[in-house]
C-alpha cells in the first residue's frame, strides 16, 4: 500500500489535507472480497473524557469535537476547535453491473450515444428489483464467468440442474426456486440476474451529496438480452470482440481506472495530450498522437483525464459500514483478524452511538474485487477549524472546507492553483534588509482554471510579508466577517500593470482580497523599517487574479516555516530568515571602479545598484554592448536601441544577452550581486547646450534632418565637427536631386563624424555667391550642406543638413572663416557602436579604519534586564527559553572574553563572520553551559592586526 498526502494553498482549501491510500494486487489471482477499514482515534483538546465524535453517513464525514470546548493547559483560554474527516474516495466495483456512485445520470450526453433504449438497457432500480422472484425452467438467467466477469445469457434448464456463476454451483430444482439478493453481501449473484450484491440501502436509496436527495441508481439489465448472448464487463453490446466505444460501453456503469478507456469522455486533446509521463514537451510515448494515453498497468501516471488521473472513472461503492466503540474494547494487537472482518468490515452494519466520551470510530468500504495488477483507493480529506463564536460555527466552517475538498476530488484532485514559488534571497544591512527574487511565478499556468473556462495564465503580482515569529502571526491581522483572522497584511505589494486592480469581487466569509493598484512588477525590495539585531522572517508570495465566474478568490503561494524543538528552522524557498546588523569594523563596501565609455557616443547614463555585496566578484571586468535597429517614423528613418548584452570579460561569460529591457524604468535582472539601470535617450535630438561655434561672432546655424521635397533623411545618431579653412580643404560630391544638379566643388570646410572618427561626404547647395564658401547674405539667402553617410546596410543615404541663419543679435556677426569650427552634439540612444567597460571591487576590511572604529564596539542591551526584544520564542513547554546579548561593531575576526568582577573567565567567544556582519550573539551561558549570575561583567575584544577593546555590561534578572 502507498499513501500520498496532498495540500493546496488556496484560502478556500488551505486548511484541508488529503490522504490517499492506494493498494495494489501484485499477485496473479483475483481477490474476490476485499474491504477497506479506516480507524479514527480522537483526542480533541488534549482531554479525552469530554470528546464528542460523530459520523454523518449522508456526507461520509466524521466530526471530532470537544463537548465543552475547554482544552488542556496548552490551549489556555482559547476554545477548542473542530476536526473532520471526509471519506471522499472509496474503492470502486467495476464488475457488479451497478452504477454504485450514481454518476451515470450526470452524463446524459453519454447515455444518448448508446445503442438501444436507456430505460430498457440501463434502467433505474425500483422497489420491485429487491423483492424475491420465482424462477422456473425456461426463464432467462445470467451466469457470470469468474475471471473475465463476462455475462452469459442462458435459460433455467428444463428439468432443473446445476449451473455455475462466479465459480459457485447453484442447484436449480425442476419445480423452480425462489431467489433474492438483498440479504447477504457475499460477492456473488444470488438471484442470477447478472448483478452482484445489489442492496436497497445503497442502490435504491442512494444519497446524492450535492442535492442531498435520495435517488435510485442505474444498472445494466442483462435480462434484456437474448439467450446465447455474451456480454463483456461494462458493455451493452453482445460479443466478446465488441469495440470500446461510447455506443457499446455502459455510460459510467462499471467504469474503471484500469481499462484504458476514457469512460466519462472528458479527455481534452489540447490540454491533455502530453504522453505517458503526463509532462508536456518531453516527447514521451503517446504525446501529441490525438488520443488518450492511459498509465494503467505502468508506473507512469499517463495523461490527464483517463484512468489513473481521473477519479470519476471509479465506480465508488461508498461507505458500507460504520461503528463507534468505546476506547479500550478492541485491541488491535490481540483481536483476531476474522473477528475484525466479521464485526467491523462486513457491509451493511451500522452502530453509531453519538454520545460524549472516548469513542473510537471505524468506517469501512466493501466488498470489492481486486484483480491482478489492479489498484483500489481509499482517500480522506482532513479539515480543521477554530476561532468561531461557537462550536456550530466551527462545524459549519469545516463543512464548507470539505465541500471545496469535494470539488478538488471531483476535478481529479485538482483545484485553483497558486502561482509557482519564487526563490527569495535576503541581504542584511545596517538598518535595512534587501530582498530579491526570481520571476519563476510569472510563467505559471493553472490547468484547473483553464479547464473550467477561466484564464489559466492568471499571475497577477507579488506580496511581501515581514514578521518576527515563525508562524507569521504578526502579519495575520485581516479578519473575516466573523472576526476570525483570515488573511495576512503585506508590507509591500507589486501588481502587474494590466488594469486588474482593487478588491476582488469574490469574498472569503465577508473579506475581500486586495489585488493591487497597477504599480508594476518588481523583483527587489529594500525594507528600512527594521531594528538591528532583531531576527525577521520574510516571505515573498505570488498571487493570481482568481476566477470570479466560478467563485474563486485569488490564490497565493504558500509560506512554509518549521521550527524544531531544538530551535532549528527550516523553510521554503520563498522564505528568508535574516538579522540586520552593523557591518564589521573597518568595512569598505563594494564599488564600481574604472568605468569607461570605451567606444561610441551615447548620451544615456548607466546606473549601478549593488544589491548583494556577498556576490560581488573582486577585480572582475565587465563589458556592456548594444544593438540598434531602424524604425520608420513620420516617413523618416529613426535609429533606436534594440537590446543590450552584459559580459563578464574575466570569465568570458555572457550574463545577459540581447536583453530588450531598455526603456527607463525597466527592471534589469540581478547579475553577480549588482543590477544595472539604463537611463536611455529615446529620440535623437540636438543637444543645444553643448552645440555651437568656437567663436561667438559667427551667425547662428540650423542643424536638421535632411529634407528635400519628398526625400527624408536618416537621423544618424552621431556627433560632428565642421572645420573651416581655405577653399580647397575639401570637395563636395557631384549629385542630382529631383532633377536639380549639384556639381562637385572645392569648398572652405570639411565635416568629421567624431563619434565614428571618419570624414563625411556632403553635397554643397550654394545659393549665395559662387566662391565655394559657406555663407548667408543680408536677405537671409543661405548656402546649405547635405550630409551623405552609410546606413546599417552600407548603403549611402542623406542624413543631416546644415545652414546658417540670421536670428538673434546680428551685431558683429560674420560668415565663418578659416579657423572657425562648428561642434554639433546630439542626444543619442545606446547604439551598436557603444561599448562600456567597468571593473567591480568587492567589499574589504581596512585595518586602519578598523582601529579607529574599535571605540564603537558595544554590548546591547546594556544593562540586560530580564529579557531582550529579539529573543526567539520559547519552543519548550517549560523553562525560561533562550536569552541573547549582542556584541556589535566587531571586527570580522576577533576573540571575545567575558570575565566576572573577580577576574574569572566566564565565556570565550571566537567570532568570525562576513565583512557585512559585525555582530556576535551570546546565549548568556557560561562555557560550562550554566546560566550566569546577575551582576557586572567585563569584556575584552582582541582582533589580530587591528587592536583590542575592553568594556563592561550589567545583567539584571
Amino acid at each position: 500500500m502507498d499513501v500520498r498526502t496532498l495540500a493546496w494553498t488556496h484560502i478556500l482549501i488551505n486548511d484541508v489535507l488529503f490522504f490517499i491510500h492506494d493498494i495494489k494486487n501484485d499477485g496473479t489471482k483475483t481477490i474476490e472480497k476485499n474491504s477497506f477499514l479506516m480507524f479514527v482515534a480522537d483526542w480533541v483538546g488534549g482531554d479525552d473524557p469530554d470528546d464528542y465524535p460523530y459520523v454523518d453517513l449522508q456526507t461520509s464525514t466524521t466530526f471530532l469535537t470537544d463537548n465543552n470546548r475547554i482544552g488542556a493547559e496548552a490551549f489556555g483560554t482559547n476554545p477548542v476547535g473542530v476536526a473532520s474527516l471526509k471519506y471522499i474516495e472509496t474503492p470502486g466495483n467495476q464488475v457488479n453491473g451497478i452504477d454504485d456512485d450514481g454518476d451515470a445520470d450526470e452524463h446524459p450526453e453519454l447515455i444518448a450515444q448508446i445503442f438501444g433504449t436507456a430505460d430498457s438497457l440501463i434502467p433505474h432500480f425500483t422497489i420491485d428489483d429487491f423483492t424475491s422472484r420465482f424462477l422456473r425452467p425456461g426463464d432467462k438467467i445470467v451466469l457470470i464467468e469468474p475471471e473475465t466477469y463476462n455475462r452469459v445469457i442462458t435459460v433455467y434448464p428444463a428439468g432443473g440442474g446445476t449451473v455455475q456463476s462466479l465459480g459457485k454451483n447453484y442447484l436449480l430444482p425442476a419445480e423452480g426456486i425462489t431467489v433474492s439478493e438483498d440479504t447477504l453481501a457475499n460477492g456473488f449473484d444470488e438471484d442470477l440476474d447478472g448483478l452482484i450484491d445489489e442492496k436497497a440501502t445503497l442502490h435504491l436509496y442512494h444519497i446524492n451529496e450535492i442535492t442531498m436527495q435520495s435517488n435510485p441508481v442505474r444498472y445494466i439489465n442483462y435480462l434484456s438480452f437474448e439467450p446465447g448472448a455474451i456480454i463483456k464487463r461494462g458493455f451493452l453490446t453482445s460479443g466478446e470482440n465488441a469495440d470500446w466505444n461510447y455506443q457499446n460501453v455502459a455510460p459510467m456503469i462499471d467504469e474503471s481506472r484500469d481499462d484504458g478507456f476514457d469512460n466519462d469522455n472528458d479527455w481534452d486533446s489540447f490540454l491533455d495530450d502530453n504522453g505517458l509521463d503526463g509532462l508536456r514537451g518531453s516527447g514521451d510515448f503517446g504525446e501529441g498522437d490525438g488520443k488518450p494515453t492511459s498509465g494503467a498497468g505502468t508506473e507512469f501516471p499517463g495523461e490527464a483525464s483517463i484512468d489513473k488521473t481521473d477519479v470519476s472513472e471509479t465506480d465508488l461503492i461508498g461507505i458500507t459500514s460504520a461503528f463507534q466503540i468505546q476506547d479500550g474494547i478492541i485491541n488491535f494487537n490481540t483481536a483476531p483478524d476474522k473477528g475484525m472482518w466479521d464485526v467491523l468490515m462486513y457491509p451493511g452494519k451500522i452502530n453509531l452511538v453519538r454520545q460524549v466520551g472516548e469513542f473510537q470510530t471505524y468506517v469501512a468500504s466493501g466488498f470489492f474485487p481486486l484483480l491482478p495488477g489492479q489498484r483500489q483507493r481509499m482517500a480522506i480529506s482532513v479539515s480543521i477549524s477554530a476561532g468561531g463564536n461557537s462550536q456550530d460555527a466551527d462545524v459549519q466552517s469545516v463543512i464548507k472546507k470539505q465541500l471545496e475538498a469535494t470539488k478538488a476530488y471531483n476535478a481529479d484532485y485538482q483545484f485553483a492553483q497558486a502561482p509557482l514559488q519564487v526563490s527569495l534571497t535576503a541581504v542584511p544591512g545596517d538598518g535595512k534588509v534587501t530582498l530579491y527574487w526570481d520571476d519563476a511565478a510569472e510563467g505559471s499556468f493553472d490547468r484547473y482554471i483553464d479547464r473550467i473556462g477561466g484564464n489559466g495564465a492568471d499571475f497577477e503580482g507579488y506580496r511581501i510579508y515581514r514578521v518576527t515569529d515563525a508562524a507569521f502571526l504578526d502579519a495575520k491581522v485581516i479578519t473575516d466577517a466573523y472576526g476570525v483572522q483570515t488573511l495576512l497584511k503585506p508590507i509591500a505589494q507589486f501588481d502587474l500593470s494590466d488594469g486588474i486592480t482593487g478588491l476582488h469581487p469574490v469574498d472569503i466569509n465577508g473579506v475581500k482580497y486586495y489585488l493591487g493598484n497597477d504599480n508594476g512588477l518588481k523583483h527587489q525590495f529594500v525594507d528600512t523599517n527594521v531594528v538591528n539585531g532583531q531576527r525577521y522572517f520574510y516571505a515573498v508570495t505570488a498571487y493570481d487574479f482568481g476566477y470570479e465566474t466560478a467563485g474563486f478568490a485569488p490564490s497565493e503561494t504558500p509560506i512554509q516555516v518549521s521550527v524544531a524543538t531544538d530551535g532549528t528552522i527550516s523553510y521554503g524557498r520563498n522564505v528568508a530568515v535574516v538579522r540586520p546588523s552593523e557591518s564589521a569594523a573597518g568595512y569598505l563596501p563594494p564599488e564600481v571602479v574604472s568605468f569607461i565609455h570605451t567606444a561610441g557616443g551615447a548620451s544615456g547614463t548607466i546606473g549601478f545598484d549593488i544589491v548583494d555585496p556577498t556576490k560581488i566578484k573582486n577585480d572582475n571586468e565587465y563589458e556592456l554592448t548594444f544593438k540598434d535597429t531602424t524604425f520608420k517614423v513620420n516617413n523618416k528613418d529613426v535609429v533606436k536601441t534594440l537590446s543590450f548584452s552584459l559580459k563578464n570579460v574575466t570569465t568570458s561569460e555572457f550574463l545577459l544577452e540581447d536583453d530588450k529591457r531598455i526603456v527607463p524604468g525597466d527592471e534589469i535582472p540581478l547579475t553577480e550581486g549588482f543590477r544595472l539601470s539604463l537611463n536611455n535617450v529615446q529620440d535623437v535630438t540636438l543637444n543645444r547646450s553643448k552645440t555651437g561655434w568656437n567663436n561667438t561672432n559667427i551667425y547662428a546655424f540650423d542643424f536638421e534632418t535632411f529634407t528635400y521635397l519628398i526625400i527624408k533623411g536618416v537621423e544618424n545618431p552621431s556627433d560632428y565637427k565642421i572645420i573651416f579653412g581655405e577653399v580647397g580643404i575639401a570637395t563636395s560630391k557631384d549629385t542630382s536631386l529631383a532633377g536639380t544638379r549639384f556639381p562637385a566643388k572645392q569648398v572652405n570646410f570639411k565635416i568629421i563624424n567624431t563619434t565614428q572618427n571618419k570624414d563625411v561626404e556632403f553635397v554643397f547647395s550654394e545659393r549665395e555667391g559662387n566662391d565655394g564658401k559657406l555663407s548667408i547674405d543680408s536677405t537671409g539667402k543661405t548656402d546649405a550642406i547635405f550630409f551623405i553617410e552609410r546606413d546599417k546596410s552600407g548603403k549611402k543615404v542623406f542624413t543631416w543638413q546644415f545652414k546658417l541663419n540670421r536670428t538673434g543679435n546680428l551685431v558683429g556677426k560674420n560668415n565663418p572663416q578659416a579657423g572657425d569650427t562648428a561642434t554639433i552634439f546630439l542626444n543619442k540612444p545606446f547604439l551598436s557602436y557603444d561599448t562600456y567597460n567597468f571593473v567591480m571591487k568587492s567589499s574589504k576590511i581596512s585595518a586602519e579604519r578598523g582601529k579607529d572604529e574599535l571605540k564603537d564596539i558595544r554590548v546591547v542591551p546594556n544593562p540586560y534586564i530580564a529579557a531582550a526584544s529579539w529573543e526567539p520564542r520559547n519552543t519548550y513547554t517549560s523553562g525560561r527559553g533562550p536569552r541573547e546579548i549582542h556584541f556589535i561593531n566587531l571586527p570580522s575576526k576577533c576573540t571575545i572574553r567575558i570575565f566576572n568582577v573577580s577576574g574569572s573567565l566566564v565565556k570565550k567567544i571566537d567570532h568570525e563572520s562576513s565583512y557585512e556582519n559585525g555582530t556576535a550573539i551570546w546565549d548568556v551561558l557560561s562555557d560550562e553551559k550554566f546560566e550566569i549570575a546577575y551582576g557586572v561583567y567585563v569584556y575584552h575584544v582582541e582582533a589580530p592586526g587591528i587592536g583590542e577593546k575592553t568594556g563592561t555590561f550589567a545583567i539584571i534578572k
